[in-house]
Parts: structure tokens; sequence; C-alpha cells
């Protein structure tokens, strides 16, 4: 009972010092000049530029409740977008082997390897016209269980004589020699670590996208 008389002299106390026209008045320009601070430092307006603002904002007929819910609204945004882009710069500044995620990201993206095999003359298959990082995501499967000579894709022998040599530049696929029973050397092609790693930020950079959408 005590508690609750004592919130109430203490609610009455707040609502008189606001209605007071001298107290109101300190406390709402303080209240403007502490979220003009807050807002210079995460925008490129000058302080003085935001406080006018405000003074602007207020002299609509708008409730101030209102107001200052869009300010917060405009906050939240910034936050929120802040967030996401330091997860995605975190991302691209991986390093992958020698190069960083983004670098090696725009290398794939941006280079077609449109050569043919004597296979694909025969069966009359074309190159695949798609980049290196979209070939290397679709392929990645068959690329992580391994693939030799005695696997047959039907692509006309393209995966393992054109495309996984090609990524063994770049570090993402591993190429392992060996000699079988006829003394006759056998050539296996399967995803490097680097190329796990490289795999994964990727799709995380395809999540990120999804939730920007």
């Amino acid at each position: 009972m005590n508690k609750t008389k004592k919130e109430n002299t203490t609610w009455k106390f707040i609502k008189s010092i606001w209605k007071d026209s001298v107290w109101s008045k300190l406390i709402s320009t303080g209240l403007i000049l502490l979220i003009a601070t807050f807002w210079a430092n995460y925008s490129n307006y000058s302080l003085e530029d935001i406080y006018n603002f405000f003074i602007d904002g207020l002299t609509y007929k708008t409730p101030i409740f209102v107001f200052l819910s869009l300010i917060g609204i405009y906050f939240l945004v910034k936050l929120l977008i802040k967030l996401f882009k330091k997860k995605s710069d975190l991302i691209w500044n991986e390093q992958v082997g020698n190069y960083k995620f983004k670098e090696l990201y725009k290398i794939l993206s941006n280079q077609n390897y449109q050569i043919g095999t004597v296979g694909m003359g025969y069966s009359g298959k074309k190159p695949p016209k798609e980049d290196l990082l979209t070939l290397f995501h679709n392929y990645s499967p068959i690329l992580n269980r391994g693939i030799d000579l005695n696997d047959n894709l039907d692509d006309g022998g393209y995966l393992y004589g054109v495309l996984a040599p090609k990524l063994v530049g770049y570090g993402l696929v591993n190429k392992f020699e060996s000699k079988n029973s006829f003394d006759v050397k056998v050539i296996k092609y399967e995803t490097s670590e680097i190329g796990h790693k490289f795999f994964a930020l990727l799709e995380k950079t395809i999540h990120l996208k999804k939730e920007k959408k």
C-alpha cells in the first residue's frame, strides 16, 4: 500500500514538472540535444542541422510520441543495416588460400571457360556458358566425393579434363596422382580444404542476399 502511494506521488511530481512551462521547455530541449548529439555521431549532418530539424519537426501539429517514434525507427533501421554490413564485410574479407574471398569471388564470377574436349566433340556437346563461380557451385557435390577418369558424368569429360584442372590453379581443388595395378598413372580431383571453405562462404553470401530481400 505504501509502495503504491509512493509511486503515485512520484508520478504526480513528474507530471507537475512536465506541465510547468519552464521545466517542460528545459526537459524538451535537453532531450532534443541528447538525441541530436547521438544522431550526429551516426550521420554526416552537423549537430546544428539536426537540432534545427527537430525544431522544425516539432512546430508541426504532430503528436510528440509520433515524431519521436519515427526517429526511433530511423535509428533502428540504421542499426540493422550497420549490423548486416558488418556481418557481410567479415565474410568478404575472409582469407581463402592466396586470396580474399571477395577477390576470388570476383575472379571466378567474371571468367568463363568455354573449352571443349575430344569427348565433347564426339557427343556434340558444347562447353557450358556459365561462369567459373557458378560451375564450381554446381559441380561441388561431385568434386566433394572425388572424380577420376573412370567416372562417367555424361558431360563429355568437361569436369575432369577442363574445369577441375582449372580450379586446381585457384587452390579450390586438389590433384592426386597415383598408379594402378597396371603401373599406369591415375589422376584424381577432389575439393580441397580451401575449396570447402570457399563454398561455405559462398553459401553464407547467398543466405545473406535472401535475408536482404
